[in-house]
């Protein structure tokens, strides 16, 4: 029997092209190579390397995102703006040195040294041998990957350094330079599992600029350890353009190793290959924001999360490239716009964003230490100044200390003289035709129906099953949710559960997925889903769309949906084609709320501890019933994932039955806060539903 590695690569080859196997055979090649060959193909002389401390303490000849050169004015306007935040960077900065860490929302306690090569989570340890020897999948022999990476991707030497700026503590500065110098030590160049991802390097050294800024002139900074630390740089820059993600893994990855290069070239500038890695990666981003964004600003990964992933690496390069007199294309203006009218879109007003596709948690760069941070306001903020974008401040909200660090006290003012917009005036209800998404908005409630593709490339790396889901935000206030990620390759049977249609607010039939899984990131067949009508407007929004997920089980599944302003959200599922089949619609709700089902009256309400969303089932057909789960291990059904590696129990509605094609399922959702029902209110509720639903049967 072929075993499950084997067959993985059979499966993996065959979302390759001829040239794709030819560029991972030479990759092999590169890294049979760096197995002998331990360092950089140029590392820079003595005399460079001391003429180089001298123009890093100087600041000579290059522009960072702040200048320590105005670090009393800029600590003082810190704390004037951010009053709380300096007080949480320091308590996290003083846990720091007890090697206290917090890895996705959990605690850990590490020891010293800190074991950079071991998973916090099991205590075990990766293997120490060449980075090509080493597979990352083995999840089951040693544990995740990510949680090893987070903790050397070292946002907390960014913290630390932050600590050290706006304290003047040296203490804080002695632990960035003792945790550099044992890092490098023991992470020898291309050993060891923090050498087998180039997006991981591109992160770490995004981190280390932003980290040797803050401490710039600190007593702990020695000449030679900045020599170490500029040959680590050099190597691992160096790693990076040999090593970068392409053809059918050219997503988000390619974007950050891009960035990284970028970063370090313009930061650096006296390195040897300083103004190679600086133009690769300014080239690279060009060619892949046209490619990895929509022209209406979806991420072609089909992922929230890694749409502020790749937003902060552009903006990061954008801004820093700037402060140094390089320009950016026009490309880069118009796609990053169009991605932040899609976040302002989506975002509800307490800003939460859908968890919509793989989402990990991560940052690019953590300048922000309070667990409140909010990474998509943020974005929307740098962005208004950066593309003079005053409608951009309705998602932002406010001034936050990351858009500080990087614009800067005249970023600030630019904010504050941009005009204030009235939500209502610029964000109404808008189909992202090209990328896949209906968004339904009055007020303050905010319905994103999805039909767009499955994902990104060949493999749809991280792309969830889940055409036609429905989410829906009301008052700031998650209702209807996509229940998240949870985990990666560690994730096992969750990580199947999460990005199944079994997990998203649509239909499943005979139990089956739309899409075809064949590995923890890699699709097969792919349904595609396409928008058949679009009518908005200020009474109700329209959207009817359709996906071939089951073709090969003879069934297409068409679903309408319509918001009638403010407080009706009907949904129709049309399940055409014949023969019989197991059909399952699904509604998962946010685990603040819970399903009181009562099928005798064909009603499941909704409940909050503010009151009750009364969701109407209307119109079953014969032999459907409704079932409520939570927190069911086998099959899974009914939890929710908050944060990369946390789940917990969430209610989920069910309506099924083994039926006969062709088949309409109706419901009516009320998205109002109804304190009490009795019979002649829920009679009442019961009628409008029936009248909307006849209303909307006599268009289709």
């Amino acid at each position: 029997m072929m075993s499950s590695r084997m067959l993985w690569y059979i499966r993996r080859l065959r979302a390759m092209s001829i040239r794709e196997i030819g560029y991972r055979f030479q990759q092999r090649t590169i890294a049979e190579w760096e197995r002998f060959r331990r360092t950089a193909r140029q590392m820079p002389s003595s005399e460079t390397l001391s003429r180089a401390w001298t123009e890093f303490r100087t600041e000579r000849g290059v522009r960072f995102f702040f200048q320590w050169d105005r670090k009393g004015e800029i600590v003082q306007q810190y704390n004037k703006w951010f009053p709380s935040n300096g007080s949480a960077t320091l308590q996290t900065a003083s846990e720091l040195l007890e090697h206290k860490f917090q890895i996705f929302g959990r605690k850990f306690v590490l020891g010293s040294p800190i074991p950079w090569h071991a998973d916090p989570l099991t205590g075990l340890q990766w293997p120490i041998s060449h980075w090509i020897d080493i597979d990352i999948r083995l999840a089951d022999a040693v544990g995740g990957i990510k949680w090893v990476w987070e903790l050397n991707r070292h946002h907390h030497l960014v913290t630390l350094g932050k600590a050290y700026f706006l304290s003047g503590e040296e203490r804080f500065a002695e632990e960035v330079c003792s945790q550099l110098e044992d890092w490098i030590v023991t992470n020898p160049p291309y050993i060891g599992v923090n050498w087998t991802s180039s997006l991981e390097l591109a992160l770490r050294l995004i981190n280390w600029a932003f980290t040797l800024a803050f401490i710039r002139q600190a007593s702990a900074l020695r000449e030679d350890l900045f020599a170490l630390v500029m040959q680590s740089i050099i190597t691992q820059a160096d790693y990076i353009s040999r090593h970068l993600s392409a053809y059918s893994s050219a997503n988000n990855h390619l974007i950050g190793e891009a960035a990284g290069l970028a970063v370090i070239g313009l930061t650096f500038p006296w390195l040897p290959r300083a103004r190679f890695w600086r133009d690769k990666g300014l080239s690279i981003l060009t060619q892949e924001i046209e490619k990895q964004l929509f022209p209406d600003g979806v991420p072609c990964e089909q992922s929230t999360h890694y749409l502020a992933f790749v937003l902060d690496f552009n903006l990061l390069a954008w801004r820093l490239a700037e402060l140094n007199g390089f320009s950016v294309p026009a490309v880069w203006y118009e796609r990053l716009s169009a991605a932040c009218d899609f976040i302002q879109h989506l975002m509800d007003e307490q800003g939460n964003m859908p968890a919509i596709g793989d989402g990990d948690d991560s940052w690019v760069v953590r300048l922000d230490d309070r667990a409140e941070a909010n990474n998509y306001q943020s974005i929307l903020a740098t962005a208004s100044v950066l593309l003079r974008r005053p409608d951009l401040k309705i998602g932002a909200g406010q001034w936050d200390e990351k858009s500080y660090w990087l614009l800067g006290e005249e970023g600030r003012g630019i904010f504050e003289t941009l005009p204030r917009i009235n939500v209502n005036e610029k964000i109404r209800s808008r189909a992202f035709r090209v990328g896949g998404y209906c968004v339904m908005r009055n007020s303050d409630r905010v319905i994103v129906f999805d039909c767009g593709p499955l994902g990104y490339l060949s493999t749809a790396a991280h792309g969830h099953a889940d055409a036609l889901s429905i989410i829906v935000s009301v008052r700031g206030k998650p209702l209807l949710v996509d229940p998240g990620t949870y985990a990666y390759h560690e994730g096992g049977q969750q990580r199947d559960y999460f990005r199944s249609t079994a997990a998203h607010n649509t239909v499943v039939v005979d139990g089956r997925n739309q899409s075809e899984m064949l590995g923890t990131f890699l699709w097969g067949r792919k349904a595609e889903a396409r928008l058949l009508r679009w009518e908005p407007g200020t009474e109700y929004d329209l959207a009817v769309a359709e996906h071939n997920g089951y073709k090969r089980q003879g069934v297409i599944h068409r679903r309408t949906v319509f918001y009638y302003k403010p407080d009706w959200l009907i949904v129709i599922d049309d399940l055409l084609g014949k023969g019989e089949h197991i059909l399952e619609q699904l509604w998962h709700l946010s685990p603040a709320y819970r399903f009181d089902s009562r099928p005798e009256r064909c009603v499941a309400f909704i409940e909050a501890d503010d009151g009750l969303f009364p969701l109407f089932i209307i119109e079953l057909p014969a032999g459907f019933r409704t079932k409520v789960y939570l927190g069911v291990k086998n099959p899974m059904q009914g939890w929710f994932s908050r944060w990369y590696g946390q789940i917990e129990p969430a209610p989920v509605l069910s309506i099924s039955a083994c039926s006969t094609l062709p088949v309409r399922l109706s419901i009516a959702l009320c998205l109002r806060n109804i304190s009490a029902i009795d019979e002649s209110s829920l009679d009442n509720l019961r009628a409008r539903a029936t009248e909307l639903l006849r209303f909307l049967a006599g268009g289709l």
